[in-house]
């Protein structure tokens, strides 16, 4: 009786112990990313323009596979002054993230993108934020073309700090502008398209998004070396 009670428990833990193994593999392999939606949200974007770029960001995280060791996601407002609608920690499922987006609200005011954009390295980069170290960063910025305010050298610093940028135009824009701040190669970061169409380009953004995550972070990003000190340099005062 005694022989077959300890090998009971014997298979019950080698059982256990290959479950937590094929568990531990899964997540070791699901790509690690944080990734930054900047939404125009400001008054130059109609209502209708805004609930079709929610749909878009619905479509782009529905296939994600998100969770504390896998991708987490936050959403800023581009307005007169940027808003956090949720913070990289605070949700650790698709749907929740979907759920989120769906009922944000657009925000009006001024079109500040540069004053949004040096606040989204902030978070990005801001562990009090959710944010971690040495994992790649993606921000993804869907704008209707216009900004009140330069753009140029806060989205350089944010490539400066190894984010990748993807930029979504859904108006007529400036393209050397929105070439120039888009990661390089820009024809592969920068999508011009029309409200209506964004759907058509979503699996192309989301693989380029991943395929991104599959990629190491710079050195110093990834030892995390000097980091806090590094960002408060470029902050301005």
């Amino acid at each position: 009786m005694l022989f077959w009670t300890a090998l009971s428990l014997a298979l019950s833990l080698r059982l256990a112990l290959s479950r937590s193994g094929v568990e531990s593999s899964a997540t070791a392999s699901a790509p690690q990313g944080d990734l930054l939606f900047l939404l125009d949200s400001s008054a130059s974007v109609s209502h209708y323009e805004f609930s079709r770029v929610r749909e878009f960001v619905g479509q782009l995280v529905s296939a994600m596979p998100f969770g504390p060791g896998a991708v987490r996601a936050s959403l800023v407002h581009v307005g007169s002054r940027p808003h956090t609608e949720f913070t990289f920690d605070q949700y650790s499922s698709g749907q929740a993230v979907q759920d989120a987006v769906r009922v944000a609200s657009q925000r009006m005011g001024d079109t500040n993108t540069g004053l949004a954009l040096a606040y989204a390295k902030e978070q990005l980069f801001a562990e009090a934020a959710g944010a971690r170290l040495g994992v790649p960063k993606v921000l993804v910025w869907v704008t209707d073309g216009g900004s009140s305010d330069p753009v140029g050298p806060p989205m350089q610093d944010l490539k400066d700090l190894g984010v990748t940028v993807f930029i979504v135009s859904t108006g007529r824009g400036n393209l050397l502008e929105l070439s120039a701040a888009a990661s390089a190669p820009a024809e592969k970061h920068l999508h011009f398209v029309d409200v209506d169409d964004l759907h058509i380009i979503a699996p192309e953004l989301r693989s380029s998004i991943t395929g991104r995550w599959g990629e190491p972070g710079p050195p110093w990003l990834t030892a995390g070396c000097r980091l806090q000190g590094k960002l408060m340099s470029q902050m301005p005062l």
